[in-house]
């Protein structure tokens, strides 16, 4: 457990004053434990994802989609994703060594060390996934809301964003706060998308979270800039 920025691994109110480096730092230097401790708290996002994505999506039909992992860390979606016949499945995450960790696994096809923000990233095509998916990354620290303009336009046109958060994650975070649910409602009433939410139950994401929300945005333009 020893490592940069330790304690901020819990203690989320921390990361307010740690920039985006910070904190992929703190998972390099957690990565080879990382789900050692999180089996622990009985996390669960991932599974809650991807079997959204199972109920969603004819098995007969996974094989052809293209799927990102944003936030994709040691693979735990990435893996039930594959395990559920999805087999185009590319992870993106700006720790190393979490990713370091899903390429020992084989997890994914290509793993791409970034930031997801408003910023481009020459890596990805416009328009070139069906599926955009993130378990357990938003809240402090983690996925800012200006990213969504990029995943916007790396999503097909009629492809989906889903992700989850916690409510407290919303409740205590200025970003997610003052700016997750104003901005999905805002698109929504632009035509950018459509919404689809699922109330979660508290102890569905894990044994300290709470209560959330499933979101599962269904895009319809190639490109949104905000």
């Amino acid at each position: 457990m020893a490592g940069r920025h330790a304690q901020a691994r819990f203690d989320f109110s921390l990361r307010k004053k740690m920039t985006p480096r910070d904190i992929a730092d703190m998972f390099n230097d957690f990565a080879e434990d990382y789900e050692q401790v999180y089996v622990t708290l009985d996390w669960r996002p991932f599974e809650v994802v991807g079997d959204f994505m199972a109920k969603l999506i004819p098995e007969d039909h996974r094989s052809k989609l293209k799927v990102l992992d944003v936030g994709a860390g040691t693979g735990l979606l990435g893996n039930k994703l594959k395990n559920d016949g999805f087999t185009h499945v590319d992870g993106l995450d700006p720790a190393e060594n979490m990713l370091n960790v899903a390429k020992r696994r084989n997890i994914y096809q290509r793993y791409l060390c970034a930031f997801i923000n408003k910023e481009r990233n020459g890596a990805i095509e416009t328009d070139y996934y069906d599926y955009i998916v993130a378990s357990g990354a938003f809240n402090e620290g983690l996925i800012p809301c200006e990213a969504f303009q990029e995943m916007i336009r790396i999503v097909k046109p009629g492809g989906r964003i889903t992700f989850t958060v916690p409510t407290r994650y919303i409740n205590s975070s200025d970003n997610l706060r003052d700016q997750l649910l104003p901005l999905i409602d805002q698109l929504a009433q632009e035509g950018v998308w459509e919404v689809t939410s699922v109330a979660l139950e508290d102890g569905e994401l894990s044994s300290t979270d709470g209560p959330g929300t499933l979101y599962s945005l269904r895009v319809f333009v190639s490109e949104k800039k905000f």
